[in-house]
């Protein structure tokens, strides 16, 4: 009886030998489950980086009435705006191509007579791959507010109360635009524009601006870029840290101010409110104005400064006895206003 007992419940005990076996045995499942979930996510995570494969999220053709506000925040999409004479409704033909569903979303609303459109990005795991449009014509007479972030911009044939326009590092072309306030940004991107009228408020921070005929006042402020204004009925301004301004056909000459660059005007006129001011660089005016309707007063550090046939280093003052005294100053480099 001890004996068939012992026997019956031997395999309970325990053995060194069978404590080894079972820890052994859960090793190689663990390890056989965790690389399971590790080829899992790695294959979640490569396929997310390797598929171009583009789905349509969003496929909108929409047309509004009443509509007298557009504002659209298109992060990477390429926006344009086309007004047509005569035309009333606002006509939307957008498209929105994702390789991730979830994580974009392309949506509109109407408040009141204002059209909002915008486009959202969710983070996750993976590469994201998207691209699309927003296609959009109207009426001429409306107010536009456009952002993009990477996409490229076009409007054309616009008149409202204020037109502005921004991009991140995109490209905006806009032609034939005629606005009271015209107001025009970009962070890394380039700004072209054609046949503006009205006032003009740009500021780039490392980029290039570029306005062709423009009846109105120009403004122009950047970080670093270029500033290139040709044929402009205006007053033109600019305040630009490191960079070059270009000015060609310019009514009237502003305050230019430049830490380090250069200004190069040909056929641009004086006026009562220019003055020049350059920490290092050359500025270089040629006008049409008569010099001899105005005073000047222009210093260098050391540099040279010219008016006409004046020339003169450190310290350069001219009285023709005119109410107007046109000021100029320079740390290094140098000044020149001449016929």
């Amino acid at each position: 009886m001890g004996i068939s007992y012992l026997n019956q419940h031997m395999k309970l005990i325990a053995t060194p030998k069978s404590m080894t076996s079972v820890r052994s045995n859960f090793t190689v499942k663990s390890s056989q489950f965790f690389l399971i979930i590790l080829l899992s996510v790695s294959g979640i995570l490569f396929g997310a980086c390797t598929d171009d494969d583009l789905e349509t999220v969003s496929e909108i053709k929409e047309e509004f009435s009443g509509i007298k506000t557009i504002e659209v925040d298109s992060e990477f999409l390429d926006v344009s705006y086309f007004g047509v004479s005569g035309q009333s409704q606002v006509e939307m033909d957008a498209i929105l191509r994702s390789n991730s569903k979830r994580r974009n979303e392309l949506t509109y609303q109407v408040i009141g007579d204002k059209l909002k459109i915008n486009v959202n990005t969710k983070g996750g795991l993976g590469s994201l791959k998207s691209e699309g449009s927003i296609k959009l014509t109207g009426p001429r007479n409306i107010k536009l507010e456009i952002i993009s972030g990477s996409g490229n911009m076009d409007v054309n044939n616009v008149s409202g109360d204020e037109i502005k326009l921004e991009i991140g590092s995109g490209k905006i072309n806009t032609k034939n635009i005629n606005s009271s306030v015209i107001v025009l940004n970009g962070a890394s991107g380039n700004i072209f524009a054609e046949d503006l009228t009205g006032n003009v408020f740009a500021n780039i921070s490392s980029g290039k601006i570029e306005l062709k005929k423009t009846d109105g006042n120009v403004s122009v402020q950047g970080a670093s870029g270029q500033i290139k204004l040709m044929s402009i009925n205006g007053l033109v301004q600019a305040n630009i840290s490191t960079g070059s301004v270009e000015l060609s056909e310019v009514k009237s000459l502003g305050r230019m101010e430049i830490s380090s660059g250069n200004l190069f005007a040909t056929a641009t006129g004086l006026s009562s409110e220019t003055s020049l001011k350059a920490s290092s660089g050359n500025l270089y005016i040629q006008t049409p104005s008569n010099l001899s309707l105005f005073n000047f007063n222009i210093t260098t550090g050391s540099g040279s400064a010219r008016v006409g046939e004046s020339v003169s280093t450190g310290v350069l003052n001219i009285n023709n006895g005119s109410a107007h005294t046109i000021r100029g100053e320079v740390n290094s480099g140098k000044i020149e206003i001449v016929n």
